[in-house]
């Protein structure tokens, strides 16, 4: 299947490879068919492109790579909405804020992304009670953050 894209122009995907939400990510509630764009080399950062809109496109990141303390408790209504029945089963992405010319990257950790392979849904969930922030320094976190390059 063919798309076309603003950042990487017209690129061939597999349609098992299609992710649909099954809510918009916040603030782009009508967005929700995406495929995920793999960097080449060694990079921690991903691309997460919209099929509805060729302009949307997100930069996300495996929380991971740079905090491995990092868990994600979700409700039972967002486990049902994605067939998961084991969190363990599941992926986990935040979505990256590049400003000031690449000066600041940031982590959304208080609103990951879910996947589940299996089924290919996804949803961003809200963390309750927790101490993580919607602007977590990915610069300042870990050398090998800032080592990898931002996309």
């Amino acid at each position: 299947m063919k798309i076309k894209t603003s950042r990487f122009g017209e690129i061939d995907i597999d349609p098992s490879r299609i992710i649909t939400f099954t809510e918009g990510i916040l603030g782009f509630p009508d967005d929700l068919r995406y495929v995920l764009l793999e960097r080449e080399g060694n990079s921690p950062f991903t691309w997460l492109q919209s099929l509805d809109n060729p302009e949307l496109a997100f930069v996300l990141v495996d929380p991971l790579s740079f905090l491995p303390d990092y868990r994600v408790e979700i409700s039972s209504e967002d486990a049902d909405a994605l067939g998961i029945d084991n969190p363990q089963h599941s992926a986990v992405l935040c979505i990256v804020t590049i400003s000031d010319g690449g000066a600041t990257v940031t982590a959304n950790l208080l609103g990951p992304i879910v996947i589940n392979p299996s089924t290919m849904r996804a949803r961003q969930v809200v963390l309750v009670n927790t101490q993580y922030s919607v602007q977590y320094d990915l610069l300042a976190a870990a050398p090998r953050t800032r080592a990898a390059g931002a996309p």
